[in-house]
């Protein structure tokens, strides 16, 4: 039993001799379809385009209505962008206010842009798949309204109007791309009739792979091309503020992955949008100058981790009054609603239980989920819809708004719902992680991280290889935060196969119970890293026992 996770279970028992046996046994521990080349089709595009084509010949004004996360900004900066390259200009754009309107479509919002900005077309982005409301009210007043969407459809809030949406395509592989993926399919179908730039493609590609990233969406085979291409394009774009933002991060093109994107850009511009207003990352990627937005990415960034510090600290104290059985619904006054989301998917990692996390204010309480393995929170929202004032989201996470009157008898009625799901499965509860095979300490060298990197990108549904190794412990090392002075992250020196010394870094974790000269075995991921022009292996703790 390692110290994060109750069980280690290896999907594979053979240990690798050479690179090629450890490449062979990740490629038979995935189930993976690669992908040559991405042909989306006509699927549901015909609509939208007919709509949008006939917009744009005849000067209509089009609103661009889009959610205020990575995906849905980066869906409007897209628009944005291919407009501007074919010279229309009459156009306006719609971030929603977390704070004050929520997440989502909302009709003041709507009928703000038809009646005080004379929209004649809406189109949404990364949201929409639930406001039938909002689509009604613009068929009675000649409004075209498109959703372009990829949330889990709920058939009773569909909206009347034209939908694209991948969860309607007949090929599963297609049907995981995200907001900002059925955006560039839909601008690609109109690129071919407006022809703008060819360096448009490499930006809006760019973009894109950021957006599929940080939205967490699987990797298949789709998702992982569309990555692996707009990785590449991230560092070609010629794009001033895409230029910039990898110079902020401090972000070294020799050894730029998937995990600089999800760690390093996507959490810089999710904290706009979770502290402040998430227009103004638009005004970032669309003015002429990005530098003191992206220094404000920074400063928004840095606010944002302390307050996930405080409420992930008082979240556990909270959730360690709970019963072993139930789920984690939890709400404080004071915790910041932009920043419940990815404090609940610590709390959820640490307990291994579904988590809801919510700011309890005058005018009810809205917050976030966050699940594990096995556990749908948007079905157990949808289970129970009756006591939600709105909510919506996918397998793995979802937000939501409630009155408080109702709070004690959501708990209860969320966790009736996850005891029937315990039932059919009894180690629901119980965390688990899966290592790829046992490691010899001969193949970890720099190679491995070179022979890791054909498969790149990883992520969710494509997950990055685990693998376990067994080494004498050297010496333990902390590295302090710069604030507090504390520890924070723990580095253990182990020996390589040639008794050179290799680090093993645990991050945000601090383990004092580690002590030179004793055997452990440690769950790790590889990569490259590079300092100073010198190549070394990276490995990362994940647990250890």
């Amino acid at each position: 039993m390692g110290r994060k996770f109750s069980n280690w279970i290896a999907r594979s028992l053979r240990e690798p001799s050479d690179y090629q046996q450890l490449s062979d046994i990740i490629c038979n521990n995935r189930s993976f379809t690669s992908q040559t080349e991405l042909q989306y089709g006509d699927h549901g595009l015909s609509a939208a385009f007919a709509h949008i084509e006939k917009a744009l010949r005849e000067g209509k004004r089009i609103a661009l209505y889009a959610d205020y996360d990575v995906d849905g900004t980066m869906s409007c900066v897209s628009w944005i962008w291919f407009l501007e390259s074919i010279g229309y200009k009459n156009y306006v754009h719609y971030i929603p206010d977390r704070f004050k309107e929520g997440y989502g479509v909302n009709l003041k919002a709507v009928q703000h842009l038809v009646n005080n900005e004379g929209a004649d077309l809406i189109i949404t982005m990364d949201t929409g798949i639930t406001a039938n409301r909002e689509a009604s009210w613009c068929k009675e007043h000649g409004v075209v309204f498109i959703c372009t969407d990829h949330h889990k459809v709920q058939a009773e809030l569909m909206p009347d109007c034209t939908i694209l949406n991948p969860k309607f395509h007949p090929d599963p592989m297609y049907q995981e791309l995200c907001g900002c993926g059925i955006t560039f399919v839909l601008l690609r179908k109109l690129g071919k009739v407006f022809d703008p730039p060819p360096e448009l493609w490499v930006d809006l590609l760019a973009i894109t792979s950021m957006a599929t990233i940080c939205d967490v969406v699987p990797l298949n085979g789709v998702n992982h091309k569309l990555v692996q291409q707009g990785i590449k394009a991230l560092l070609s774009s010629r794009r001033t503020v895409l230029q910039r933002l990898l110079h902020a991060a401090t972000i070294s093109t020799n050894a730029f992955d998937e995990r600089d994107v999800g760690f390093r850009l996507g959490p810089r511009i999710n904290a706009v949008g979770r502290l402040d207003h998430a227009d103004k990352i638009v005004s970032a990627f669309i003015g002429n100058d990005t530098g003191p937005l992206i220094k404000f990415m920074e400063i928004c960034n840095e606010k944002r981790k302390s307050l996930q510090q405080d409420i992930v600290a008082q979240a556990t104290a909270m959730a360690e009054q709970y019963c072993e059985d139930s789920v984690l619904f939890l709400g404080h006054k004071d915790w910041h609603q932009g920043v419940v989301g990815i404090a609940a998917s610590k709390i959820a990692e640490s307990f291994w239980k579904p988590t809801w996390l919510f700011c309890k204010g005058n005018n009810g309480c809205k917050g976030s989920a966050r699940s594990i393995p096995g556990f749908d929170v948007t079905d157990a929202m949808a289970a129970n819809a009756k006591l939600f004032s709105k909510f919506g989201g996918h397998q793995a996470a979802g937000g939501y708004a409630f009155d408080q009157s109702n709070e004690t008898q959501l708990r209860v009625a969320l966790n009736k719902h996850a005891a029937a799901r315990r039932a059919s499965n009894h180690k629901l509860w119980l965390s688990s992680i899966q290592y790829d095979c046992q490691l010899p300490l001969k193949l970890a060298t720099p190679t491995l991280s070179d022979r890791l990197s054909p498969l790149r990108p990883f992520g969710h549904g494509f997950e990055e290889p685990v693998f376990r190794i067994d080494a004498m412990v050297e010496d333990i090392q902390f590295y302090r935060d710069k604030q507090t002075g504390e520890p924070r992250h723990t580095a253990v020196l182990i020996a390589n196969a040639k008794g050179q010394p290799q680090k093993i870094t645990f991050f945000n974790e601090v383990y004092k119970d580690l002590c030179p000269s004793q055997t452990a075995s440690f769950l790790v991921t590889a990569s490259k890293q590079v300092w100073r022009n010198r190549v070394s292996l990276r490995l990362t703790g994940m647990d250890w026992q």
